[in-house]
């Protein structure tokens, strides 16, 4: 199947936006979408991570494929069952068939090759064989039925397709001061830290002038506190609580603000999780994304698993966002300054990040949201599609 054709068939269904980490067999496609400024492709550092921003480019409203080598569909296993199958959100993987028995590969793609499709399946997606004369039947019924679908794409299924020119590499050797120095003492917990942001999360909602901001929290405590803090008043329309996908918060909230680059987003994001996936501030960072902004509640521990320690102590993450081309960085455990520090940032071209030290622990009565994970996602896609001021 021609590229250009198969490109067609997707932009009929209104996917013209993808991440992925490529494969040989997806040369023709990555080639196109890299020179088609109609077209838009996120180079991801991960599979997990292009299958999050995937599910944020769809979530704001653009429908979008991840791709990636079968190789790495395990390194996307915990997203495709707690992001896209929980929320039910219609991404498209795009998933290559390297090591397919019969056909001669290298050794490491042997056993992957014998299981790809029963592992895709096993993760309850819907899988199919890519065929040219089934795709726009079945992604008509993948989104009508929002059932997330993995389509195996064999050797030499895609073809044609431009050759890129061979540019100049030009390596980023920058030296980076510490962004804000000294030691910081932890003195408040993460559900105070949240509670004196809570009036900059909210900025828009009411009859202010501001333009409402995408807030994605991550999975575990960050996202059952923000919740239970804002339901002692009324739940918000702009949250997006993660549940399960750990990791996956900066990588759902890039591919948000890619979409809809005239609304500010806030990523609230944890030491455990960040540290998952770090490759994603150099994914942020590389997009320049100026409405991004990163805030990761340090407390150095897994609370949700029982506070193990993490090595967040040992990471400068500040000056590690700028290394990775965020605009700018902060540090700080004084809560009177959050709120202000958080709004000096949203003034700022983006990304951003601000790393506030917080204590563990949490209240042992703590509950969880009694909003289901689909209901959530579609209130959240919902506040996506209104207007930006």
């Amino acid at each position: 199947m021609q590229v250009d054709e198969f490109s067609s068939v997707l932009a009929s269904h209104g996917i013209s936006r993808g991440a992925g980490v490529p494969c040989s067999f997806f040369t023709p496609l990555v080639n196109q979408m890299t020179v088609d400024p109609a077209l838009d492709y996120v180079s991801a550092t991960s599979e997990g991570e292009a299958v999050a921003i995937a599910a944020g480019m769809t979530a704001a409203g653009s429908p979008a494929f991840a791709l990636m080598q079968n190789s790495g569909l395990g390194n996307a296993i915990n997203p495709i069952t707690s992001l896209l199958a929980i929320y039910q959100i219609p991404v498209v993987l795009l998933v290559s068939h390297r090591g397919e028995p019969g056909f001669p590969d290298e050794p490491q793609h042997e056993v992957m090759g014998r299981i790809t499709e029963q592992l895709a399946s096993l993760c309850e997606l819907r899988t199919r064989v890519l065929d040219p004369a089934t795709l726009s039947h079945e992604l008509a019924s993948a989104q009508r039925d929002s059932a997330p679908t993995a389509f195996i794409c064999r050797h030499g299924t895609l073809t044609g397709g431009p050759t890129l020119p061979r540019a100049e590499v030009l390596l980023r050797s920058d030296t980076v001061s510490p962004a804000s120095r000294g030691t910081f003492t932890p003195r408040v917990s993460r559900e105070a830290a949240l509670h004196a942001l809570l009036p900059v999360l909210n900025r828009g909602l009411d009859a202010s002038a501001a333009t409402p901001a995408a807030v994605i929290s991550t999975t575990g405590k960050m996202s059952r506190e923000l919740f239970e803090l804002d339901d002692q008043v009324h739940d918000r329309r702009n949250r997006f609580y993660m549940v399960g996908s750990m990791g996956c918060a900066a990588g759902f909230g890039v591919g948000v603000a890619r979409v809809q680059p005239d609304r500010p987003v806030i990523i609230l994001d944890g030491d455990g999780s960040l540290l998952m996936k770090l490759g994603s501030l150099a994914t942020a960072g590389s997009l320049r994304l100026a409405n991004l902004h990163h805030v990761v509640l340090d407390n150095a521990a897994h609370d949700s698993t029982g506070g193990q320690p993490t090595p967040s102590p040992a990471v400068d993450f500040a000056s590690v966002a700028l290394a990775c081309g965020y605009q700018h960085a902060d540090t700080a455990s004084d809560p009177d300054t959050f709120a202000d520090l958080l709004l000096d940032h949203l003034a700022r071209p983006g990304p951003t990040l601000l790393r506030l030290a917080i204590t563990t622990g949490a209240r042992s009565a703590l509950g969880r949201p009694d909003l289901t994970p689909r209901d959530g996602y579609l209130r959240f896609r919902d506040f996506l599609a209104e207007p930006v001021a």
